[in-house]
């Protein structure tokens, strides 16, 4: 009997697919909006294909945090660094500047050379040996201390000019002190010349007036004596030597800055503290023999 449903059924089905369209019952709206979000079904020979794990090239890429300029260097291999040499190298040389060297040139200098303290001791040893001169010769009272002495021309003017800019200087031989002639240039200036000499502190005595010329004036200076004299001398020595150690010392601070900034080295420190050392001690030996001489020509001109 089996058989037999299954073929009735069969039949039934094939009977039900041959009605008229005008026969079959319509779906209500509920039914049909229920198959149509049913999903569609799927052929059994459809290979289901995963979506892949990495975007497509299609895709926008996803945005990074910036990397540090340490990070990149670090990560960065020498492949990578050597282009970015050559482009430092290609911009130095488009500015004018040498790649191989720094931005600022190396000046090469020799921490042995001595020139220019040796200038500076020697502008120095000008200077004080020309005032032991002026001593040994004139004492104080020399014709260069004369003519800068001030002269008032104009009483309502209080302009002065040195005594050398209104008359001459000139010493003249004979006498028990050191007699000195001023030779005005015009008569105006003998008065003013005068109380001028009056008002120095040094001199303070009345020039005398010439009987033989009316523009001349004669004075006398007593002779300092010889120990004021070899004091002198001494002092002058004395400053001599200050300013030999100033320079001296100024040379060492040198010496001291280039070794803060590594530019010699420890040895080459000691090597210059020792040349500068010798330096300043012949210099002092000059001093010390040129103060004996012109202490010695004080005493021996004066006794």
């Amino acid at each position: 009997m089996k058989p037999l449903r299954a073929a009735s059924s069969i039949a039934r089905n094939s009977a039900a697919s041959c009605a008229p369209a005008s026969l079959v019952r319509p779906l209500s709206p509920l039914i049909q909006q229920h198959l149509g979000n049913r999903p569609l079904a799927v052929a059994r020979h459809t290979q289901w294909i995963r979506p892949p794990l990495s975007r497509p090239f299609s895709y926008t890429a996803s945005y990074q945090k910036k990397k540090s300029h340490a990070e990149k260097r670090k990560k960065g291999s020498k492949g990578n660094e050597e282009p970015e040499e050559e482009d430092a190298d290609a911009a130095l040389a488009a500015d004018g500047a040498d790649p191989s060297e720094g931005s600022e040139p190396v000046i090469e200098i020799d921490p042995f050379d001595f020139t220019d303290l040796n200038e500076a001791f020697n502008r120095a040893d000008t200077r004080f040996l020309e005032d032991l001169k002026k001593l040994r010769t004139g004492g104080r009272f020399t014709g260069d201390i004369i003519g800068a002495i001030p002269v008032q021309p104009d009483k309502k003017s209080a302009q002065t000019f040195p005594l050398r800019d209104v008359a001459t200087v000139a010493p003249l031989g004979g006498g028990a002190g050191r007699r000195w002639s001023i030779l005005a240039f015009e008569e105006a200036s003998v008065k003013p010349i005068i109380s001028a000499v009056l008002r120095s502190p040094e001199f303070n005595q009345q020039p005398q007036r010439s009987e033989d010329n009316p523009l001349e004036l004669t004075m006398t200076v007593e002779p300092e004596r010889a120990d004021a004299l070899a004091k002198r001398a001494k002092d002058i020595c004395q400053d001599w030597r200050v300013r030999i150690r100033d320079e001296a010392h100024k040379r060492a601070d040198l010496h001291k800055r280039w070794r803060s900034e590594r530019v010699v080295l420890s040895d080459t420190l000691h090597k210059l503290r020792d040349r500068l050392q010798k330096l300043q001690d012949d210099r002092m030996k000059v001093i010390l023999n040129k103060e004996k001489e012109a202490v010695a020509a004080i005493m021996s001109k004066r006794s």
